[in-house]
C-alpha cells in the first residue's frame, strides 16, 4: 500500500492494491460494487477520486474476507479504553462490532468527534491501522508466526 494511507482519501495506487488483494479483476470489482468498468479504470488511473463510499466498501470487503487474521484482537472500545459512558453511545459497541467500528460509526465515535475530522479520523486510528495491516498480510498469503501473538490480542482463554 502507500506510505500515507491514513492521511487522506484512497489514492489510485491504494485502490489498485486493494483490488489486487481482493483477487478481483477490474471488471469483477466493478460488478461486485455495482460500478461501471470505466469508473474502476478511472479510479486506478487517477482520473477520478475514489468516493468515500467505495473506499469504505473496499476496506469492508478486505476486512471481512480476512477476518480470521484479526478475530483475536481486542475490540476498539477495549483497545482505546473507552469509558462505559462512551460505549453506551457507540453504535459499534451496541452492535458488538469492535473490529468494524470505522465502517459502522463513520466518524461518529467520541474520538472522531473530538478530532473534528469525522470519518477521516477512522483511517488514522491505531485500531484501524492495526486491523488493516493484519487483513492485508492475510490477503497476501498469511501472517508471520510472530505477528500472530503480538501484544494487543486477546488470549485464547478469553474467546
Amino acid at each position: 500500500m502507500r506510505e500515507n494511507d491514513e492521511k487522506g482519501p484512497m489514492d489510485k495506487a491504494a485502490f489498485a492494491a486493494t483490488r489486487s488483494l481482493l483477487g478481483k479483476s477490474q471488471r469483477e470489482l466493478a460488478e461486485l460494487l455495482g460500478l461501471s468498468l470505466k469508473a474502476v479504470e478511472s479510479y486506478e488511473q487517477g482520473w477520478r477520486s475514489v468516493p468515500s463510499n467505495v473506499e469504505r466498501m473496499l476496506y469492508y470487503l478486505l476486512f471481512k474476507l480476512n477476518q480470521k487474521a484479526f478475530e483475536a484482537e481486542f475490540p476498539c472500545w477495549a483497545a482505546t479504553s473507552c469509558s462505559e459512558e462512551r460505549r453506551g453511545h457507540c453504535v459499534a459497541y451496541v452492535a458488538q462490532e469492535g473490529h468494524f467500528c470505522w465502517f459502522f460509526t463513520g466518524g461518529l465515535c467520541a474520538s472522531a468527534k473530538a478530532s473534528g475530522e469525522g470519518e477521516r479520523h477512522c483511517y488514522r486510528c491505531a485500531v484501524f491501522i492495526r486491523l488493516k495491516s493484519l487483513a492485508e498480510a492475510s490477503a497476501e498469503g498469511g501472517l508471520p508466526r510472530a505477528e500472530m501473538y503480538q501484544r494487543g490480542r486477546r488470549d485464547d482463554a478469553s474467546l
